[in-house]
């Protein structure tokens, strides 16, 4: 399919690190496979917020690098408030892909065998997330190739550092900056991991969840060729 076309499910053109073949392969098999309504449609809100996520989190890195790189050593008042607004919605949303992924993958479970995959309540609903996936499919589907991609996904130190950057944005704190004023002219730091402050951090956590949302949705095509 050409990166030129939009996406059947939101209308979007997606970028080039996007891996538009997966997701639209997957998508069709849902659609096709039919199946409960119910299902279909949290299949289809999971599978719409995977790319507006990613879209968003194209547009804050777009954001965060122009201001980053006008302040190299370090900034307040509204453009502080600016970054950091756009910190949260990158990192927010970036990992926000992969829950939904996994909300999806769990879907799928669901549209193939329902009882092994529950899906119908609002509490059965809150209850799915990655982890939950992993031991669902792994319980559902015995030795399936899905799992051990899904697993190195999950164990990758860049999702990981994903998912603790996530977690205290939203839970914690707003963290405070390292600032540096020597010879060697060291960008702002982050006082969560020691994280640059640059525009060329922001392009390399773009980069990890593009490799990584591409490895996640090549297991989940193949397991839907397979399975769906």
């Amino acid at each position: 399919m050409s990166k030129n076309v939009p996406l059947s499910t939101i209308g979007l053109i997606m970028p080039s690190d996007f891996p538009v073949a997966h997701y639209e392969s997957i998508n069709q098999r849902a659609r096709n496979h039919g199946g409960d309504s119910a299902v279909q449609e949290q299949f289809a809100g999971a599978w719409n917020a995977v790319a507006y996520r990613f879209d968003a989190v194209v547009e804050y890195q777009a954001a965060l690098s122009a201001s980053l790189d006008r302040s190299h050593h370090g900034v307040v008042g509204p453009e502080r408030s600016r970054q950091e607004r756009d910190l949260f919605g990158f990192f927010s949303n970036g990992f926000s892909v992969f829950e939904s992924v996994s909300y999806g993958l769990f879907s799928l479970g669901a549209l193939i065998c329902t009882t092994e995959f529950p899906i119908a309540t609002p509490d059965d609903q809150r209850r799915i997330s990655p982890s939950s996936t992993i031991r669902r499919i792994t319980n559902a589907f015995r030795e399936d190739p899905v799992i051990q991609v899904t697993t190195s996904v999950t164990t990758d130190p860049a999702y990981v550092e994903w998912s603790e950057v996530r977690h205290v944005l939203t839970h914690r704190a707003a963290p405070g900056r390292n600032i540096f004023v020597d010879r060697e002219m060291r960008p702002t730091e982050w006082k969560l991991k020691s994280i640059p402050l640059t525009a060329e951090m922001v392009a390399v956590r773009r980069s990890e969840l593009s490799r990584l949302l591409t490895e996640l949705l090549r297991g989940i095509d193949e397991f839907a060729i397979s399975r769906v």
